[in-house]
């Protein structure tokens, strides 16, 4: 098991709901939907790629955040109740603009951080 890599994995998370929390914080007139869900999406994948990294598991850097949570279903059954839902779109270059669904997509990065950092 790599720890380095896996703290990476972890810190690039950290960063990017950082940046997703911080875009989202800003006036309503100068936030920009599309950074704000690019990087939720961005920090769940990387929290689920450290989890993967964390017990011993490969994935390819291109697997989708679908792809990602099946795995980390198949080692816990805490990820089962994770719920992609409030995602609403499928690729990076989708996004919402409604404040709701982009906070809901920083709640669903803050449970990701939540599962990966404390399950086993």
């Amino acid at each position: 098991m790599d720890t380095h890599q896996i703290k990476t994995k972890f810190d690039q998370a950290d960063q990017f709901l950082e940046a997703a929390q911080s875009e989202l914080n800003r006036p309503a007139e100068d936030v920009v939907p599309y950074m704000v869900c690019r990087s939720a999406r961005k920090s769940i994948s990387h929290y689920l790629k450290g989890f993967l990294l964390r017990h011993g598991n490969e994935f390819n850097e291109e697997d989708t955040v679908e792809i990602l949570l099946n795995k980390c279903q198949n080692i816990s059954n805490e990820f089962k109740s994770f719920d992609l839902s409030p995602l609403k779109f499928d690729r990076d270059d989708e996004f919402s603009a409604e404040f709701d669904e982009m906070k809901s997509c920083i709640d669903l990065a803050a449970y990701a951080k939540q599962l990966a950092r404390v399950t086993n």
